[in-house]
Parts: structure tokens; sequence; C-alpha cells
């Protein structure tokens, strides 16, 4: 069995796109993400949405806890990307319609 791990997306969908394409020649079996699917980059929502839907197993990173609770310890630079990044996850959590497709509740399930 091949397994494919991912990890430190930090919200850039450009490089996730690439990296799935890769693992998909690759013929692999099973895909978990190790965590911060989001961060600095301007896609969290999307790159939440594409983990949730092609990994097999997550687990929380640290921004992940991060965009969910406090982003105290950070600096100046990763605390501001933070809560934009939280402005964006509520953002899009207010626009959908289905409950399964709230980022903020995916994210808060995870370990």
């Amino acid at each position: 069995m091949k397994i494919a791990l991912i990890s430190d997306i930090h919200g850039n969908l450009e490089a996730l796109t690439a990296v799935l394409k890769d693992i998909e020649e690759q013929g692999v079996d099973a895909l978990y993400c190790l965590g911060d699917i989001v961060g600095y980059g301007p896609n969290p929502c999307e790159c939440l949405a594409t983990v949730r839907d092609r990994c097999q197993k997550i687990i929380l990173g640290n921004h992940d806890q991060a965009a969910l609770f406090d982003p105290d310890g950070f600096n100046v630079g990763a605390e501001r990307a933070i809560r934009w990044t939280r402005d964006q996850l509520e953002s899009h959590d207010q626009r959908v319609r289905r409950p399964e497709e709230n980022l903020f509740d995916f994210l808060g399930e995870l370990p």
C-alpha cells in the first residue's frame, strides 16, 4: 500500500493542487494530512475543502488550531495572517447552506 503524506499547506492552493496531481500520477492508495492546512496563503477555505475531500486521515496543525482559538505566541506577521484566515473562514461559513460544508466545524473535529 502506497501512502502519501502532506503538511504545511498554509492556504497555498496552487501548490496543493500541483502536489495532489503528482500524488495521483504516483498511484498512491491513501493520502494523510499532518496539519497546517491554513496559515499564510490566500486560499484557506479552498485548501480546507480540498483536504477534507481528498485525505483519509487529517490532524490539526498549530496554525489550524490558532485559527480556531487564539494565535497568542505567534510572531506579529503570523498572528495577522491567522486573524485574516479566521475572517475568511467565518465569511465562508456564513454563506454555506449545508452544515457539512462548515469549515470551523471541520477543523474543530480534527484530532
